[in-house]
């Protein structure tokens, strides 16, 4: 009988020795069984972002990078099995960069396009975020794009809203800015009639540095969606993401991050399995 139990506990013993590896051994690549998230192993995730655009991403007084993108890619990463780290760089060849191996993904307030998917791939919608037009507090013949016909408009280069500002205002009249906080204070200074930006970043920029000297008008009059860019060299990690962000939408961790960042959170509701409409 003791002879019995011992071998028994002799073979389970080998078992789990042979199952647990040293503590030198290397994490496998990863894998995706039985309808869970993939596992990265505890990699190493390096995202490109350009921290000039709260509350998307930002650097804060003690400079850290902080905002939405930042706690959604750890909330992200918690679920795989990686580790984020945020570098910051000019938006200005962004998705260049991406595709030439400086990152593993740019996280950074973008809008999912068909030109930007000539480039990079990307994931699952995770914000929809419209533009929006701002003038002075005390300018009242601006209600919306349409009256940007003969106006100067500023818009940070390369942006959707510098796309939009094409459509609404003549192009020797739009002024483009490295980072759009410049073109808020641009705008504040008087030096351009209007900006076209995301609503949730006009919104906040008006709020915590010009309150009193710049208004939001009208609605948004675009619908678009932010996705994370990837590689396309790396379908794996694409695939991870999206998985991620599902799990993020559907338990509610993306909405208590919304309010949070002090985003609405219809903008992170209904949002569709693919971003290019």
């Amino acid at each position: 009988m003791k002879k019995g139990i011992l071998a028994s506990f002799l073979l389970v013993l080998v078992l789990v020795l042979v199952a647990c590896p040293g503590p030198g051994a290397q994490p496998e690549a990863p894998q995706e069984t039985g309808g869970k998230l993939p596992d990265l192993g505890g990699r190493e995730i390096v995202i490109g972002s350009d921290t000039t655009y709260p509350p998307f991403e930002f650097v804060d007084e003690s400079g850290n990078i902080v905002g939405f993108d930042v706690d959604m890619m750890n909330e992200v990463c918690k679920l795989l099995n990686c580790k984020p780290k945020f570098v910051t760089t000019a938006w200005d060849g962004i998705f260049a960069a991406l595709a030439a191996g400086e990152f593993d993904a740019v996280v950074s307030a973008v809008t999912i396009t068909e030109e930007r998917s000539k480039i990079v791939d990307f994931t699952r919608p995770y914000l929809n975020a419209g533009q929006i037009v701002t003038v002075r507090a005390d300018n009242t013949d601006i209600k919306g794009p349409e009256d940007l016909k003969d106006k100067v408009v500023g818009v940070q280069l390369g942006t959707t809203g510098d796309i939009a500002a094409s459509e609404y205002a003549a192009e020797e009249n739009i002024r483009r800015y490295e980072t759009i906080d410049v073109a808020m204070a641009a705008l504040a200074q008087g030096d351009i009639d209007a900006v076209i930006a995301d609503a949730p970043t006009a919104a906040d920029i008006v709020e915590k540095q010009f309150k009193d000297k710049l208004k939001l008008v009208g609605e948004p009059f675009t619908e678009e969606y932010y996705g994370i860019a990837v590689r396309k060299e790396t379908p794996d990690l694409t695939k991870g993401f999206s998985e991620a962000l599902n799990v993020l939408i559907e338990n509610g961790t993306l909405a208590q991050l919304a309010q949070k960042w002090g985003l609405p959170e219809s903008a992170v509701q209904n949002l569709p399995e693919s971003g290019l409409q």
